[in-house]
């Protein structure tokens, strides 16, 4: 039965080039019915692509709600000690409510992509006082507009540590619930979340990211959910602890966030490998659509002509649901099916 649903997919995907061609809802009307947020990270500048029309009439069509690829991290929007440049990010908030989709920011403490000014040494309280101006100010600045944001991404290490950053490093692992804190109180209303890759399932860094957040929990510090970016390749994850480490996470009352999803595949990909890709996003989203605490599932990008996949993972390529041509690919059609039966199954 799942062969042949991953068979129509495929035959679908290559008989229509639009969701619209072939008479169908797109990905958003569905999702809106089933109650859940479907979204992608908005590519940078997209205003100033060749095909910026194609690109915003896909996005705004298939998805209701955006998170800003690059723009809201600390190099594009904090570029000097006394300068902020909001400029970039405001375009792709402007976009977002423009058409009704949440904002989801991305990223205010990470230790990438980081402005050089940042790279002197400094005292804890001198560093303390940066990120706090550094949250706040970028909080307030779109206070009511971002719905929901990445505090803190990355902070935990492969093996199941505090990573050593330039946060934690000199101020040590206060500044994560700080960090919290700060953006509390520029903007009660927003949720608050952890973000992170290679978290999805049980393993050493998701046991660390779990008692982490579980302590943060227990003390009291504001934080609304965690965010699991969802980085995988042709292999899949194992399933049966992805659904049992989204029930833990659910279990200290937590939202969840599918984040940046993609499913990298070899670049010289074949049928079969289209074919498992498709297998792949459904039943990840089969088994979030399980668990009411799962707010979003987010992939980041929606297209390959604009992943960052090829230029991070040699050999592999085509992570997304829509190839270059802005074709539905069979995994677009997968994820489509998986929301029709949530909704005859009554949600």
């Amino acid at each position: 039965m799942k062969r042949l649903f991953i068979m129509t997919a495929l035959l679908l995907s290559v008989s229509c080039f639009t969701s619209t061609e072939c008479g169908e809802e797109s990905l958003r009307s569905i999702a809106d019915k089933v109650g859940i947020y479907i979204g992608y990270a908005s590519a940078n500048s997209f205003w100033f692509l060749p095909d910026a029309s194609k690109y915003t009439e896909v996005a705004k069509r298939e998805f209701n709600i955006l998170t800003p690829e690059n723009q809201m991290k600390w190099d594009s929007i904090h570029p000097e000690r006394d300068r902020y440049n909001f400029s970039y990010a405001d375009r792709h908030v402007q976009f977002a409510l423009e058409n009704n989709m949440l904002v989801h920011g991305h990223t205010l403490v990470w230790h990438n992509q980081l402005p050089f000014w940042l790279s002197t040494q400094w005292t804890k309280d001198e560093l303390l006082k940066v990120l706090e101006d550094h949250i706040k100010t970028v909080v307030s600045h779109f206070k009511g507009k971002v719905k929901i944001w990445d505090v803190v991404n990355e902070a935990v290490s492969d093996t199941g540590t505090y990573r050593q950053t330039i946060w934690y490093k000199t101020i040590g692992p206060e500044y994560i619930e700080k960090a919290f804190i700060w953006a509390r109180e520029a903007d009660p209303e927003a949720i608050l979340i952890y973000n992170d890759y290679n978290i999805e399932t049980i393993n050493p860094k998701s046991n660390f990211t779990y008692q982490l957040i579980k302590e943060l929990k227990e003390n009291d510090v504001p934080i609304d959910g965690v965010g699991f970016q969802m980085h995988i390749d042709i292999n899949g994850v194992n399933y049966e602890s992805f659904r049992n480490n989204l029930k833990r996470f659910a279990d200290l009352g937590l939202k969840i966030y599918i984040t940046e999803m993609d499913v990298r595949i070899p670049k010289n990909a074949t049928h079969q490998d289209l074919q498992k890709q498709a297998e792949i996003y459904a039943k990840i989203f089969e088994i979030c659509l399980e668990n009411p605490a799962v707010q979003a599932i987010q992939l980041w990008g929606f297209t390959d002509k604009y992943s960052w996949v090829p230029g991070f993972f040699t050999g592999y390529d085509h992570p997304l649901i829509f190839d270059r041509d802005y074709n539905p690919k069979p995994a677009y059609f997968a994820i489509k099916e998986v929301l029709k039966k949530r909704i005859t199954q009554g949600n």
